[in-house]
């Protein structure tokens, strides 16, 4: 689809087929779809735990004091994502030729690049200051919160449209 508008964020084909091996999909068949079961349930719980993380950062809960919240939040966090990733990278290596061309896959690899980029740019700048607060959180957390959360709601939104394909006939109302 030549003509698409993210198609110049596209991995070149030849890059994708010199990645592609054939052992590695025979070998992963029989569990393809334990694997995929896994990617998605990590998912589910990464996003789960990032979305009451942010919105804890952004003043939701109050009452809740931020420094326990993240010491029991974080530790599921790191699991899950690492569950995440694990499964994903074993997802894209199983036929890296037709993960690789999604329309959204490297939107979505961008956009956890990013999402990470902020964690740790939050963690390093304004962590401290979001713990020692307790309960009313500062701007910086609300704001890191807020974009943290875009950015993972980012990541599920390209990886619901890479499932399918661009639909071939647009139905219109008259």
């Amino acid at each position: 689809m030549q003509g698409h508008a993210l198609a110049f964020m596209r991995i070149p084909f030849d890059v994708l087929a010199a990645i592609d091996s054939r052992w590695l999909h025979y070998a992963l068949q029989p569990v393809h779809y334990l694997i995929r079961i896994v990617h998605i349930l990590s998912m589910a719980a990464f996003f789960g735990g990032i979305g009451l993380l942010d919105f804890r950062l952004m003043g939701w809960r109050g009452s809740i004091v931020l420094r326990s919240f993240a010491r029991g939040v974080l530790p599921w966090l790191y699991v899950t994502f690492g569950v995440t990733v694990a499964s994903g990278v074993l997802l894209f290596l199983y036929d890296p030729v037709a993960v690789g061309s999604h329309a959204f896959f490297v939107p979505k690899l961008i956009l956890i690049a990013l999402g990470l980029l902020n964690a740790v740019i939050y963690h390093q700048t304004g962590y401290l200051a979001a713990l020692a607060s307790e309960r009313t959180m500062p701007l910086s957390a609300r704001l890191a919160g807020a974009v943290s959360l875009a950015l993972w709601v980012g990541v599920i939104v390209c990886a619901a449209l890479n499932v399918e394909s661009v639909p071939k006939v647009y139905l219109q109302m008259y």
